[in-house]
């Protein structure tokens, strides 16, 4: 008896060792490679932090603006930057594993501050798919006093590119529309707010993909 007793618990910690080895390979990683640039100048900015959301390890930009974040856990990611004297900003990207996600990260000084002001909400969501050739993108905002009077500038870029569209600038609304979109093309999307004519606050970088017919 003592003995199919001590046979069955082997049999049981064999089973519990090759479920939790089977979890452990589940689990994929990748890479994530980019460059953050000033978005006036277009110049590389060094000392840049970049962090992501669910936390990884937090690295700095080199004096070419360049970063890489080993080992990050294959899912969507939301990766952050952060520098004194600029805005900071977050892109939402998709890692997958065994691969390195390229990506671009344009961020603008910091000239004055009106208070905590912050760009949410979009529409289209963040990783919206299938979505028409004619959008209104819309948005919300919120921040410290609301009596202060904002106008947006809104930029758009497609996917591993900084070539930068100006949709709408100085616009009061809160709302802008395009109609001469891709098909089937990722696109990322930001808004910029305003006072007096100088930035005040700038969105996360929202993405979505077009319909592919």
């Amino acid at each position: 008896m003592k003995k199919y007793i001590c046979f069955i618990s082997i049999v049981s910690m064999f089973l519990f060792i090759s479920c939790e080895t089977t979890q452990l390979d589940m689990l994929n990683y990748g890479s994530i490679k980019g460059v953050v640039l000033d978005a006036e100048t277009y110049l590389p900015i060094s000392g840049v932090m970049i962090t992501t959301t669910p936390a990884s390890i937090a690295v700095l930009s080199d004096s070419a603006g360049k970063f890489t974040i080993q080992k990050v856990l294959e899912g969507d990611v939301a990766v952050n930057v952060k520098r004194k004297d600029y805005l900071s900003n977050s892109l939402t990207v998709s890692i997958y594993g065994n691969t390195s996600t390229q990506m671009n990260f344009l961020i603008f000084k910091d000239d004055v501050n009106v208070g905590t002001i912050s760009l949410y909400d979009p529409v289209p969501g963040n990783g919206a798919v299938d979505q028409n050739l004619s959008i209104t993108f819309n948005w919300n905002v919120e921040g410290n006093n609301s009596n202060v009077p904002l106008q947006y500038n809104i930029y758009i870029f497609e996917s591993n590119s900084t070539v930068q569209k100006l949709l709408g600038e100085n616009v009061d609304l809160l709302q802008v529309t395009t109609s001469d979109l891709k098909l089937s093309t990722t696109y990322y999307w930001y808004v910029v707010a305003k006072y007096q004519g100088t930035k005040v606050a700038v969105s996360p970088t929202w993405s979505f993909k077009t319909k592919a017919s």
